[in-house]
């Protein structure tokens, strides 16, 4: 099985827990096929929430870049961000979500913009 393994991915250096949850994908694609239609398409439906869900919590790089470049201009106030786009900003966090969500936001990146903290140096 391992020798198919290989030929299916074209890698001699397989190790046995590649092979192992490939074959694991395998078995899951396997009874996925079985399947009735609607059972396919609420599947279907499962796994594009999750990947949407992952998608959206994986990295808020985009708006650190941004609070970064900002940070003087919005100092003291709370911000509301999707993506490189200011959707809202004030000094009450409450607010500047409601302000997010009337936008269409349905989970703005929301963050408190303080002065960079100093970096600490220990010592006596």
């Amino acid at each position: 099985m391992i020798l198919n393994a290989v030929r299916a991915t074209g890698d001699a250096k397989l190790n046995l827990r590649e092979y192992q949850n490939m074959a694991t994908l395998e078995q899951i694609i396997d009874e996925a096929r079985a399947l009735s239609p609607a059972e396919k398409l609420k599947l279907r439906q499962a796994l594009d929430l999750e990947l949407e869900q992952s998608a959206a919590t994986q990295s808020r790089a985009v708006e650190s870049t941004w609070i970064e470049r900002h940070r003087d201009m919005y100092l003291g106030q709370w911000v509301a961000l999707e993506g490189e786009t200011l959707v809202a900003h004030g000094p009450n966090a409450r607010e500047v979500y409601l302000a997010a969500r009337l936008a269409g936001i349905d989970g703005p990146y929301l963050v408190h913009i303080t002065s960079e903290a100093d970096p600490y140096i220990g010592g006596w």
